[in-house]
């Protein structure tokens, strides 16, 4: 059960609150990250549909409720909420500058975070606010696993390997810092796409940090024209399912002695 959370770096029990259910049932479904709308076609005088697409048409969204934490206050009465604590958990929690990391305290949920935004509604009870109902819309069909990175220290020519534990099909453009330890033209290659990212002019020191989701590449050497010395193929971390298990394996290899760091956040398909 999801008694607190953490949301842009502040915790809800921070604040003498826990999450609740006013309605309690017991039993719910939730989704789980996993909503995908499949596009079908029937072929004439045919009974069976064939599938041509299939495509994540929303982001991921939950509703859940806050109220005052029964074991920090003295009485029923203390369980109403002050307009003062209304407008602080609502500018803490409803913001419209963006998404910010969501986090759960459950058990096997620990690394898991959604980037989330918040709208919320007032509960009320005899006129007075007794708790918030809060819905959570998010960036993605689904949750992220907290960045995993890894450093290699590699020669030229020398492959290493990268598994992306993604529960997703498909491909991740990570963050990927290099370290140049020798000089000339620079080529990363993964076996999984045989395409080949070229930075030319590189220099034994320099330093190239590549911005993996927003495609952005910059350089630690200010003369070093890296926009017009780079191929604008960023590197992407695979992952493919088949029968009897999962194809992950991504095994890459550079063409200069240097040390990279690869950094990402898996994909995971869990709900609240």
């Amino acid at each position: 059960m999801i008694t607190d959370f953490e949301y842009a770096e502040e915790k809800l029990s921070d604040y003498g609150m826990i999450v609740c259910n006013f309605n309690n049932s017991g039993m719910e479904t939730v989704s789980s990250g996993a909503d995908i709308t499949f596009q079908q076609i029937k072929p004439g005088k045919s009974s069976k549909f064939h599938l041509y697409s299939s495509t994540y048409d929303s982001c991921y969204s939950a509703t859940f409720q806050i109220c005052r934490n029964p074991c920090s206050t003295a009485s029923d009465g203390d369980m109403y909420l002050s307009p003062e604590l209304v407008s602080a958990l609502q500018r803490w929690l409803c913001r419209r500058n963006g998404y910010n990391r969501f986090k759960i305290y459950q058990n096997g949920l620990e690394h898991i975070y959604w980037n989330a935004a918040f709208n919320s509604k007032q509960i009320v009870l005899n006129g007075q606010i007794i708790g918030l109902e809060l819905t959570m819309t998010t960036n993605a069909p689904y949750a992220y696993m907290d960045e995993v990175s890894a450093r290699y220290e590699c020669l030229a020519g020398t492959s290493f390997d990268f598994y992306d534990t993604s529960d997703e099909e498909g491909y991740i453009r990570p963050d990927v810092k290099i370290q140049m330890l020798s000089s000339g033209v620079f080529r990363l290659e993964n076996s999984m796409d045989n395409k080949i990212m070229k930075i030319s002019n590189c220099t034994i020191g320099e330093i190239i940090t590549i911005d993996g989701q927003n495609q952005i590449i910059t350089s630690s050497v200010p003369s070093h024209n890296i926009s017009g010395d780079f191929n604008y193929f960023f590197p992407k971390i695979w992952n493919h399912y088949e029968k009897g298990g999962t194809n992950n394996l991504n095994i890459f290899t550079p063409s200069l002695d240097c040390n990279i760091t690869i950094t990402y956040s898996p994909i995971r398909k869990v709900g609240l």
